[in-house]
C-alpha cells in the first residue's frame, strides 16, 4: 500500500493518512483510537477505515507515536516531537 500503483487513491494513501493523524496531534496531545477514526471518516469518508491501522503502524515503526495502554486505548506523540512543534 505504500508503493503507488495505477489505481491508488492518493487521498487514501498511508502517507496522506499518517500526515493527517500527525496534524490531529497538533490540536490534541492524546488521541483515542475512536477519535482518530471519527476525525478521519469525517475528512475522507468510510473507505479510510481500512487504511488507519496501517497508518498507525507506519507512525509507530517510525517512532513518531506511542501507545498508552489497553485501558485508555489512545496514542500520544513521542516527547521530542511535542517540544519542536
Amino acid at each position: 500500500m505504500i508503493t503507488p500503483h495505477k489505481y491508488l487513491n492518493l487521498d487514501l494513501s498511508i502517507m496522506n493518512i499518517s500526515a493527517f493523524i500527525l496534524q490531529n496531534f497538533k490540536q490534541m496531545p492524546i488521541l483515542s483510537y475512536n477519535d482518530i477514526i471519527n476525525s478521519s471518516i469525517n475528512s475522507f469518508g468510510d473507505n479510510v477505515k481500512e487504511v488507519i491501522p496501517y497508518a498507525l503502524s507506519f507512525l509507530f515503526m517510525l517512532d513518531k507515536i506511542e501507545y498508552l495502554g489497553n485501558e485508555l486505548d489512545a496514542f500520544q506523540l513521542k516527547g521530542d516531537l511535542i517540544e519542536t512543534q
